[in-house]
């Protein structure tokens, strides 16, 4: 649910292919040889590529040279991947390198951070994971745009699942930075947060959510919605699906944008990821947040909770997207 809702799930539109779309080199001009990794084609995917292919190479050389391979693809033709600096796109790519590259480095992007702590914590020293680049913003990104639309407040609520439990002293620590106590809750299924209402809602100025695969049913959503707005709660979620559904106000990134991020870093770095690393010489992967991000606010609902959003700071979209 990360795009209108369902995007953490990076739901799957068929009918758009992209598996078998190429750039081919200029003349007479070398080829940065990487291999974008998909699972199958979908909008997210072929968006993702999109603002890939707009930030892909220099003024020199616009269009540099670059392949899009489906997971099956590759796995029928294993030498595919030989020779090419390769990105593994979304969760179900990034564990298909992780588990059955044979070490070779790769980039994982388009990943939730939660994701990307499992794989690490994995205990596979195969892996040749190098850099990750996630979806989710940096939490005092996210705080922040809480702090400018609630100036007043003194106390948030969060809850957390499973998978995102390790970020509750991150959350308390960057909400202290910026004025805010917080009172986390962890639960281990949607099925707990009734019995934890009041303290959600009673006592908070704000509910400020993470993605968890356990909090993305649209029971949840519609549970801790309908509860804030009940009790005039505002709610922060994180994917502008989220504010269209009745949050007050997210900041969030698109394929697009994600995509041009990681081609001119691609760009800047021409090699990274290294073809071959020996697995005594790797290093922790590098950890990338999005450089380009939007703000999400639903209007309807700030005029009911008697809420300003005209001080909302500017969108910081990338060359890839409509401005």
């Amino acid at each position: 649910m990360f795009r209108c809702i369902a995007f953490a799930l990076l739901a799957l539109v068929p009918g758009i292919v992209i598996a078998e779309a190429e750039a081919e080199p200029e003349a007479g001009v070398e080829p940065f040889p990487v291999l974008l990794l998909v699972p199958e084609s979908g909008a997210v995917y072929s968006d993702f590529a999109d603002g890939f292919s707009a930030c892909f190479g220099t003024k020199e050389s616009p269009v540099s040279f670059y392949r899009i391979k489906t997971i099956k693809q590759v796995q029928t033709r294993p030498e595919l991947l030989e020779g090419h600096r390769v990105v593994a796109v979304g969760t179900k790519s990034s564990e298909f390198m992780h588990f059955y590259g044979n070490g070779l480095p790769f980039v994982s992007a388009l990943v939730p951070e939660s994701f990307a702590r499992q794989l690490l914590e994995s205990g596979e020293k195969g892996s040749g994971v190098a850099s990750l680049f996630f979806l989710d913003q940096p939490l005092n990104r996210r705080l922040s745009l809480i702090r400018t639309l609630l100036p007043a407040a003194e106390k948030l609520s969060a809850v957390l699942g499973k998978e995102s439990a390790h970020l509750k002293e991150a959350i308390t620590q960057e909400a202290s930075r910026l004025g805010f106590t917080v009172e986390s809750f962890v639960v281990k299924s949607g099925e707990e947060l009734p019995k934890l209402s009041a303290g959600l809602f009673d006592t908070s100025d704000g509910l400020f959510l993470v993605y968890d695969p356990i909090l993305t049913s649209p029971t949840v959503i519609r549970f801790l919605l309908y509860s804030a707005y009940q009790k005039q709660v505002p709610v922060f979620g994180y994917s502008d699906g989220y504010v269209k559904a009745g949050a007050l106000a997210a900041v969030y990134s698109t394929s697009e944008g994600l995509g041009c991020q990681l081609g001119e870093h691609l760009t800047e770095n021409p090699e990274h990821p290294p073809f071959t690393v020996a697995a005594s010489n790797r290093q922790p992967p590098k950890i990338f947040y999005p450089d380009y991000y939007r703000y999400a606010v639903n209007p309807s609902v700030a005029n009911s909770l008697g809420i300003r959003i005209d001080h909302i700071p500017p969108n910081r979209p990338s060359d890839a997207e409509d401005q």
